[in-house]
């Protein structure tokens, strides 16, 4: 017995001395390789990273265009609810859970810590599982204080535009679209962490490295001339369906975008869902849509048509062709020109809008009447060499360095150069065809045309401000160059007074205030289409120092009809409400700038042949009155005949027939100074649709469009303008 006692503990301790020599192995073989996985255990159990917020979108007063705020992400621990193994605890923490957020479901939480009878462990074996994102910091709190086992809080950000719509194209989202992605670097702050740490063997410290958030953004966008601008494009596009409208409002001194505004705009909050969803008929339309196609539809709808869209200018590139040649001395001020309603250049005929010609004009006259004959003599004495110079000078055919992304430099798009410029080339150019541009480009030029010559870099970001408020970028007025002398700039300037006061730009006259601009209605791509046009407005104000360069487009309008569709509407509405916001002074005496002085004469033109539309504009600068007799819009007859000498106010009788081209079956009845009620009457009696601008009580007509005489298809629409009777009518 003591035999087999002994054995039974010699055994024993042989057995108990290899346990003891296995641990002391694995102590000093691979203790420090175990610790420091308990203490990684522990660490990535408590690991977390906290989001730093974006930085915010402002507008040059402070108005919030975007804004990142914290929330938080719930997370379950499944493995340490496993360890605990306190059911009763469990039940209270799923209970709460589901109890803070319906979505959740007890049975599903219950399954992430059910053990798995194949692998024996439980079905979701991670120290870190996503329940709920995006929690208002309210929500985390309570949840805090409830002292829920296995319930940890990871901050993140979350990105709002509490504005919406406005300056969609602008903003851009998802740090790669408009200003969030070109200054996504400067916005993106930097992340904080909290994770235990160890110091020496056993003491555990908790680390906590707060997030730095990122930098905000100060725009040079006003919020109010903005949304002015956004309600000028929706009210035109409404009126004229188009591929785009677009209005931008420029500092020309400056180079500062007060806004920028086009159509198909996007609720920034949701990029992805259309808001033409809101359509029954086009939400059928969405769901046949393949991914690639839906793709490439949000695509263009976020795409940003001031930058990234080329066109042909048209004839708002006419005052820069006059700059040119005058800093080049080819022409003066006082040069006149002959217009006999076309010129011939090679073996071509091109046409002036005024069949029978404007006669012989004046540099300003040229402007004013957008003369073609008139603009295109002008660069023939410039030469190509010379033209091509001052047009690359003027920043065609580059980027102008806006600070937004897609910016596109037009340079392939039938920018000719220098060897390629021959005599059609140089006519066709001079009237802004036959080569493309961008809106950043073309009001970029404009404001070196009449800010003193200076091509100033547009930018819509004035200063970006840390976190701690500091400024750490401020941008300034960047000169890229001059193009023209001060005195070229000063007579241009002043001389595009006349394009409102007589001219083609005489619809957005407002009484008091002195303004200057230029029009254009330019062909795009395939000539032997006759309805693919692109009408531009641009008007500055002041005229004398302008502040505000308003720049108007409407891009290939639906069933194009000439005289019909223009950019003058939009471009004075925003105007008005400019001025109105701002409070400016008037700048003029409050009689309207048209107004003739009593007993002056004119000479009659020639207006045999062309466009009723060309021709009561024309009349009505020259302070003339007419009637329209017959129905079409081509002039047969006229009387007085071309080359009397008339009293300002006479009254001209135009006699129209229709012809191949004229569309037009009902001619549009004289409704100004009419009460709403009565204009209504008399064009809905022609069959026409009625479109009012204005407040109808105690009010008349002031304006229509088309004007009276005008022959028009039978359901057409007619605008017209409503002002209250006490107050000073605007009168073209």
């Amino acid at each position: 017995m003591n035999q087999k006692f002994a054995f039974i503990l010699f055994a024993f301790m042989a057995v108990l001395a290899l346990l003891f020599g296995r641990v002391v192995y694995w102590k000093v073989a691979h203790g420090a390789e175990f610790e420091q996985a308990v203490k990684n255990q522990q660490i990535n159990r408590y690991d977390l990273v906290n989001a730093a917020n974006r930085g915010s979108i402002l507008d040059r007063n402070q108005q919030v265009l975007a804004v990142s705020t914290a929330v938080y992400n719930v997370a379950l621990d499944p493995l340490l609810i496993a360890e605990e193994d306190d059911a009763e605890e469990t039940q209270r923490t799923f209970e709460t859970l589901c109890e803070y957020f319906p979505d959740l479901k007890m049975e599903d939480l219950r399954y992430h810590v059910t053990l798995d009878p194949a692998t024996n462990k439980i079905n979701t074996p991670t120290h870190w599982k996503y329940l709920v994102k995006s929690v208002e910091r309210s929500v985390k709190e309570k949840l805090e204080k409830e002292d829920l086992l296995g319930v940890y809080f990871e901050q993140t950000s979350k990105r709002s535009y509490p504005l919406k719509t406005l300056a969609c194209h602008l903003i851009g989202f998802n740090n790669t679209w408009g200003l969030e992605g070109y200054y996504n670097e400067e916005m993106t702050g930097i992340p904080g962490r909290s994770f235990i740490l160890y110091q020496g063997a056993d003491t555990v410290t908790y680390q906590d490295y707060a997030a730095e958030d990122g930098s905000t953004i100060v725009t040079t966008l006003d919020y109010t001339i903005q949304q002015y601008a956004e309600k000028a494009v929706a009210d035109t596009i409404a009126m004229w369906p188009a591929q785009n409208v677009a209005s931008m409002v420029m500092d020309p001194n400056t180079g500062e975008i007060y806004a920028m505004a086009s159509a198909d705009t996007f609720d920034l909050n949701d990029p992805d869902e259309p808001l033409e969803l809101a359509d029954e008929a086009f939400v059928e339309t969405w769901n046949a849509m393949t991914d690639e196609e839906k793709s490439t539809y949000l695509n263009q709808t976020w795409r940003n048509f001031c930058v990234s869209d080329t066109y042909e200018p048209g004839s708002i590139y006419k005052p820069l062709v006059v700059a040119a040649a005058l800093e080049e001395g080819v022409i003066t001020k006082n040069s006149t020109f002959y217009c006999g309603g076309k010129i011939t250049v090679a073996d071509r005929d091109i046409n002036c809008h005024l069949r029978s010609g404007h006669g012989t004009v004046t540099v300003e006259e040229i402007m004013a009447y957008s003369c073609n004959p008139g603009i295109i003599q002008i660069a023939q004495k410039l030469g190509a060499e010379k033209f091509y110079k001052y047009q690359r000078e003027f920043g065609f055919g580059s980027n102008t360095g806006i600070d937004l992304p897609g910016e596109v430099n037009a340079d392939g798009w039938g920018m000719h150069e220098l060897a390629a410029i021959g005599p059609t080339e140089l006519a066709t150019m001079a009237f802004g065809q036959s080569f493309n541009c961008t809106s950043i480009q073309m009001i970029t030029a404009f404001s070196a045309l009449i800010n003193g010559g200076n091509l100033v870099q547009p930018h819509v970001v004035s200063q970006i401000v840390d976190d701690d408020g500091a400024v750490v970028m401020e941008q300034s007025t960047e000169v890229v160059r001059r193009v023209i002398s001060q005195k070229t700039s000063d007579y241009v300037r002043t001389a595009l007074k006349g394009t409102v006061d007589y001219g083609t730009g005489k619809k957005i006259d407002i009484p008091g205030y002195s303004i200057g601009c230029k029009t254009g209605t330019a062909e795009q791509g395939d000539r032997s289409r006759d309805d693919l046009w692109t009408l531009t407005h641009m008007a500055y104000f002041p005229a004398e120092n302008p502040q505000y360069l308003v720049f108007s487009v409407i891009h290939l309008p639906e069933g194009y009809a000439d005289g019909v569709q223009t950019t003058a509407n939009m471009t004075k509405q925003l105007m008005e409400n400019i001025i109105k916001y701002k409070n400016l002074e008037p700048t003029e005496t409050t009689e309207e700038s048209t107004v003739i002085a009593k007993g002056k004469t004119v000479q009659m033109p020639d207006y045999i042949g062309s466009s009723t539309y060309h021709v009561t504009m024309d009349l009505e600068g020259r302070g003339l009155n007419y009637k329209v007799v017959g129905t079409g819009n081509t002039i047969t007859n006229q009387v007085p005949k071309s080359g009397t000498e008339v009293e300002v106010g006479s009254e001209v009788i135009l006699y129209v027939a229709k012809s191949e081209e004229d569309s037009g079956t009902v001619k549009v009845p004289d409704v100004v100074g009419k009460s709403y009620t009565e204009a209504v009457s008399a064009l809905q009696k022609e069959g026409f649709e009625v479109i009012f601008e204005g407040e109808i009580g105690n009010s008349i007509v002031t304006e229509q469009e088309p004007k009276h005489g005008v022959s028009v298809d039978k359901g057409s629409e007619i605008t017209i303008k409503l002002t209250k009777k006490d107050t000073p009518a605007s009168t073209e």
